[in-house]
């Protein structure tokens, strides 16, 4: 009888010599498309009397849009002449085929026949895509499935059978707004469009995905998994998701629209949210730094600072009668010590003053170039800092009376 099993890393045997194992390892049932993952075949007998084989033959299929096939290692049991076809454009991997000296299968034990490594490959078209039409983010099936199963011991052929095949599935890295297999800046761009504004059903278009945390809005919890995230590619199976997802992703049954699709994720600008009236947030404000230069205090701070202030609404009893700010960059040896520090001082009568200070490490920002890029999103973030500040300075009003 032969078993399959879908395992992240590799099994490690009972007995490493022969890669036998008393039980068949669990098999995961999903993970997401950027992991490295195997499936491995083991081989056991039935009955009371041990089977003998030396020769062991099958097929492999899956759907080689999401995932490619890159290699196959065959187990310490079957040292003999191996062989293999991958046919990636057709998802099938041809006559996996493994021989030995000759191997007794008991039914108390598994012996590794093969294990077949699958991975991301972009330049053979694999790509879990987030579904702009729906707002799916599946997970969707691998399709894995077995053929022309045979096996020969030394004087006939053997009798064989499977197990059902392993329910397997992918589901995209919700990062990499763009599908183009990388976490970058065009991402980041989406991410900056979608801040701030609510992100309830598929028809908010980017914001939908980019509300990575599915908490019904795009925000500073959104913004860190980004962070955490940026810059990885699918050579990075290491990547940080929301306990949630995606398990939260579970599509409205009714959107109230007739279940209409979602748009590209826009144009850029920021216009109108969706959400008319109530207690909607004001979009903030945008930073103008095309005059920024390095180790220098960016001229008309005055005025770009104002415009933050502006931006925030303030309904509260504070006063403040003046704000200042500065933004400089310090250029270190490597990137990763560069730092871009905005600093914002509000002023009023009651409690003096008050600095914030914004600090932007290289690991995300280490040029001028980059900063600028990354302006919508540093001011969507000054303008919650702001909101902040003025719940802080309430509360110390309040407890000063």
């Amino acid at each position: 009888m032969v078993d399959f099993a879908v395992v992240s890393d590799a099994t490690v045997p009972d007995d490493i010599s022969r890669d036998r194992k008393a039980s068949l390892p669990q098999s995961m049932e999903r993970t997401h498309e950027w992991d490295r993952f195997a499936v491995e075949i083991w081989v056991h007998g039935e009955g009371d009397a041990p089977v003998d084989i030396q020769d062991l033959t099958l097929d492999l299929s899956y759907r080689s849009d999401l995932t490619s096939a890159a290699t196959i290692e065959f187990g310490q049991s079957f040292e003999g002449t191996s062989s293999y076809m991958i046919d990636d454009a057709t998802g099938v991997i041809n006559q996996i085929h493994g021989t030995t000296a000759g191997v007794s299968l008991g039914s108390d034990d598994r012996v590794l026949f093969a294990r077949i490594y699958f991975q991301a490959v972009p330049e053979n078209g694999d790509n879990v895509r987030l579904d702009w039409e729906t707002g799916s983010v599946g997970p969707y099936s691998l399709e894995l499935n077995t053929d022309h199963l045979a096996a020969l011991n030394a004087d006939s052929s053997v009798a064989v059978g499977h197990t059902a095949m392993p329910k397997m599935e992918l589901f995209p890295v919700i990062y990499d707004l763009d599908d183009d297999q990388r976490i970058g800046l065009a991402d980041f761009a989406d991410f900056v469009i979608a801040f701030g504004q609510q992100g309830g059903t598929p028809d908010e278009g980017v914001s939908w995905f980019a509300d990575f945390d599915k908490a019904k809005g795009v925000g500073l919890s959104d913004f860190s998994f980004f962070v955490q995230n940026f810059g990885k590619n699918y050579a990075n199976e290491h990547v940080v998701f929301p306990e949630n997802y995606p398990d939260a992703w579970q599509l409205p049954q009714d959107n109230g629209n007739g279940g209409g699709g979602v748009g590209d994720g826009g144009d850029g600008t920021n216009g109108d949210t969706g959400n008319s009236g109530g207690d909607q947030a004001p979009l903030p404000p945008v930073f103008l730094l095309d005059q920024f230069q390095a180790g220098v205090i960016l001229p008309g701070t005055m005025d770009v600072f104002q415009v933050v202030y502006a931006g925030v609404n303030w309904q509260t009893a504070v006063q403040i009668n003046r704000l200042t700010g500065s933004a400089s960059i310090s250029e270190g040896v490597d990137a990763e010590e560069t730092e871009v520090v905005l600093s914002i001082v509000l002023e009023d009568e009651q409690i003096y003053e008050t600095e914030i200070e914004l600090v932007f490490d290289g690991d995300l920002i280490d040029s001028l170039q980059e900063f600028n890029d990354f302006s919508g999103y540093i001011t969507a973030y000054v303008s919650e800092v702001m909101s902040a500040v003025q719940d802080m300075l309430e509360e110390a009003l309040d407890s000063a009376d």
